[in-house]
């Protein structure tokens, strides 16, 4: 094989290699963004039920890969670390490393998961109650309805039977004034005349 064949073949072997190291980097890039967001996701999950107890949790110094006095998961997904000189420093979750993230997670999730379970209790204890006023409330008021149903059959019926008071009779009747029935007027029809025109009579003269 001649030299320049040998200077080819090796320029062409670098290109490759080149060209493999782009394809890896890039590879990383995705890989890093993924890390990215699945650790926001993470902690958006962390802050979420977190929050629902509202309480901070403790995290070994160990979990952190680096001595510390005392460290805490807070409400906010935030990991606050004090060192060994007292010095605090506070960290979003997602902002530490993969590993880290995944070692916090898992070194609260089992404190997580009482505080959870124990609320969940309080709450169901609280809706039981509420449940068992809203039946005794139910009940009263049905028979409250019932009560005003019975009163107001029982007035029904008192009203139906009273009988209307009896008025005297002769506030019912009128008396009718006694009137003597008048004869009826004589007409032309009625008269008789007994005798006959142009005669005379004689009327005896009454002596004083």
């Amino acid at each position: 094989m001649s030299q320049g064949q040998q200077k080819e073949n090796g320029t062409n072997g670098f290109a490759d290699s080149l060209r493999d190291i782009q394809g890896e980097y890039m590879m990383l890039g995705e890989l890093y963004e993924k890390q990215k967001g699945y650790g926001q996701r993470l902690t958006e999950i962390m802050k979420t039920m977190q929050g629902e107890v509202d309480t901070v949790i403790p995290i070994r110094a160990e979990v952190l890969g680096r001595p510390a006095r005392a460290a805490y998961l807070v409400a906010e997904g935030v990991v606050v670390v004090f060192d060994m000189n007292g010095v605090m420093t506070s960290k979003p979750l997602y902002t530490l490393p993969s590993e880290v993230i995944i070692s916090v997670i898992q070194e609260c999730t089992p404190e997580l998961q009482r505080l959870l379970a124990e609320k969940r209790r309080v709450e169901s204890n609280r809706v039981k109650s509420m449940e068992r006023v809203l039946k005794e409330l139910k009940k009263a008021q049905a028979t409250f309805k019932q009560t005003k149903r019975d009163e107001v059959a029982v007035e029904d019926e008192e009203e139906e039977g009273e009988a209307p008071p009896v008025e005297p009779k002769s506030q019912r009747e009128p008396v009718e004034a006694a009137v003597a029935p008048t004869p009826p007027r004589p007409t032309r029809d009625s008269f008789a005349f007994n005798g006959r025109f142009g005669e005379k009579t004689d009327i005896a003269t009454v002596a004083p």
